[in-house]
């Protein structure tokens, strides 16, 4: 039997269908019901996109999305618009805690419900505090207990179990001894408040310590509401950290299996605090403690072996920036930017440098500048050089940190196996096309890799300091200038830094380069007179990485370039203008 179209209800053919036998309705009842139905969607659809617009210009409130981009936002269908108030529904754990963008540290941390920064601008309250400041700057750590007038609102959103959000059909099936496990790791989460991790970390030495508890406390500080950072600050948090590790630093013999670890840990709760308010505060607090001890410990020969816990060293060094944002920072001439976040009518704290850096330059500098600590093998009485010698001695006084840099490229020796490549230009560099995600292949994960990014972490940390440095425009005779600050970094041995590692893989390590680059723009830009070893090897990068450019075609210019008269001499390169030309070299005359 074969059931004809008009015979198939709702849709289905194999379903059946009780009412079909009732007799139709008059088309009367039918007109006037239909009538009734499109009188009231249409008084529905017109209070629904009020509501609905309303609904979404509160989120992008809460999202804090800039103004530039709120005109593009609010142009897009009524169906998205209710989309994406319905996933922010979705995605809200907490409902009386609203959402913020919190700053992924790493891949783990991508994924995770924020709370917004506009109520700390909202007009029934005074505004307390802001990113980067907040009614604590200025005090210590000690009291921040005693301050309970700071607002919580600020923060991060908690973390959140993605089964909740799933519907039963949706949810995987998880073995059972995994759930057990997940279970007691979530009522071990549950348990530990932030006094009780404050407890744990004042009444536990660092070599007694679990470093399971440290990586929970990590986990904490970078997931959950700031709310739960300012507890664990306000129950002396901070200070215990700063205790716990400047015991794992005495340890005069640390032990690999549990010391190094503890080490590795503690500092990823120093780049956890980083992700929010209260925390970078809090970093502010005790600076420049702890980063002159861990410079020191950078420059001693306690070192960690681990290469992952000398980049987070580096890293946090470069976190300093965010910390201390220019934005925010007294500024010599001119106002101060005001970020995407602000309103246009709030009111800012200015951030205080620790006493006496008058600039960020002269803090960072500082902190380069910390004396390395003698070996452990020293001689009892100190060596001083004759007058003589002393009078010839230039000073370098960055080869403490240079030497950092000069132990990888010695090393990792048979990596930087290429001696053919150049220095790029980064005019000719297509810097997205070296910086875009690649999919891991057989040489990333190996201790090369690790070693190189390492060492393209400092070079990043060098451009920085060339950025902050350019941005005072001091004139080079100035101790503080850019010219003053190049010329002491090639006189600490940077030249043979360069030279070395301009021969790494351009194919496996591209980032190291593009620094390498950026660099020698910066020189570029403060007027330094590179040597000729380095300006020699400037050239342009791999054709894949180069920037496209448009065929010059000769079919205007009247001349053919196979019957030009003279050979033209080809101009350098845009991005070559302003290094120093090859000294011309005299024949030497003999009479």
């Amino acid at each position: 039997m074969v059931t004809s179209l008009g015979d198939i209800s709702n849709g289905k053919e194999n379903v059946p269908d009780p009412v079909s036998t009732a007799p139709a309705k008059p088309h009367k009842d039918k007109a006037k019901h239909e009538g009734s139905k499109s009188v009231k969607a249409l008084q529905d659809f017109s209070v629904e996109p009020v509501v609905t617009n309303q609904a979404f210009d509160r989120l992008l409130d809460d999202l804090q999305i800039p103004p530039t981009l709120r005109p593009k936002l609010a142009n897009m269908d009524a169906t998205v618009k209710a989309a994406m108030l319905k996933s922010s529904q979705v995605l809200t754990v907490n409902p009386s805690t609203p959402r913020t963008v919190r700053k992924a540290r790493s891949i783990e941390s991508i994924a995770s419900p924020h709370i917004p920064l506009s109520k700390l601008e909202s007009d029934s309250e005074p505004r307390q505090g802001g990113l980067w400041g907040t009614p604590l700057a200025g005090k210590s750590t000690t009291n921040l207990h005693a301050l309970d007038s700071l607002d919580r609102s600020h923060g991060r959103g908690v973390s959140l179990d993605a089964t909740q959000t799933l519907s039963r059909a949706q949810a995987p099936v998880i073995p059972v001894e995994l759930v057990s496990s997940k279970s007691k790791e979530k009522a071990f989460g549950k348990g530990m408040t932030p006094v009780k991790f404050c407890s744990i970390l004042t009444s536990s030495s660092s070599t007694t310590l679990d470093v399971e508890v440290v990586k929970k406390l990590k986990l904490m500080l970078r997931n959950e509401a700031a709310s739960w950072t300012e507890d664990f600050l306000r129950s002396g948090g901070y200070s215990s950290m700063l205790t716990r590790l400047n015991e794992i630093l005495e340890v005069e013999w640390r032990e690999e299996q549990h010391d190094d670890q503890m080490l590795h840990e503690l500092l990823r709760c120093f780049k956890a605090l980083s992700t929010s308010s209260i925390g970078c505060f809090a970093l502010r607090s005790s600076c420049p403690t702890p980063f002159v001890q861990l410079i020191s410990l950078l420059y001693s020969d306690k070192r960690p072996g681990d290469i992952a816990t000398r980049q987070l060293i580096t890293e946090l060094l470069l976190i300093l920036f965010e910390v201390y944002p220019p934005s925010s920072l007294p500024s010599s001439g001119g106002r101060l930017r005001r970020e995407a976040w602000e309103s246009s009518g709030s009111s800012r704290n200015v951030i205080s440098l620790p006493v006496p850096h008058k600039n960020f330059f002269s803090l960072i500098r500082a902190l380069l500048l910390t004396p390395a600590p003698p070996p452990t093998e020293s001689p009892a009485s100190p060596v001083s050089p004759h007058a003589f010698i002393e009078s010839l001695h230039r000073p370098r006084i960055y080869k403490s940190y240079l030497q950092e840099l000069s132990d990888v490229c010695r090393d990792y020796f048979w990596v930087f196996c290429h001696p053919n490549n150049t220095v790029w230009n980064l005019s000719e560099v297509d810097e997205g096309k070296v910086e875009k995600p690649k999919a891991p292949g057989g040489m990333t994960g190996g201790v090369e890799f690790e070693a190189m990014g390492y060492f393209t972490t400092h070079l990043k940390l060098i451009n920085a300091i060339s950025r902050s440095v350019h941005d005072l425009n001091l004139s080079r005779e100035h101790e503080m200038s850019a010219h003053r600050f190049h010329t002491d970094l090639f006189a600490s041995g940077f030249e043979r830094i360069i030279l070395i590692s301009r021969k790494a893989s351009t194919a496996y390590y591209p980032t190291l380069h593009l620094e390498l680059s950026r660099y020698i723009q910066w020189a570029n830009l403060a007027k330094f007179e590179l040597p000729w070893t380095v300006s020699r090897l400037i050239g342009p990068p791999p054709i894949v990485l180069c920037k496209l450019r448009p065929s010059n075609s000769s079919k205007g210019d009247g001349h053919s370039p196979h019957n030009s008269p003279t050979k033209k001499r080809i101009a350098a390169p845009s991005g070559m203008l302003g290094f120093p030309p090859p000294n011309k070299v005299e024949a030497m005359k003999f009479d």
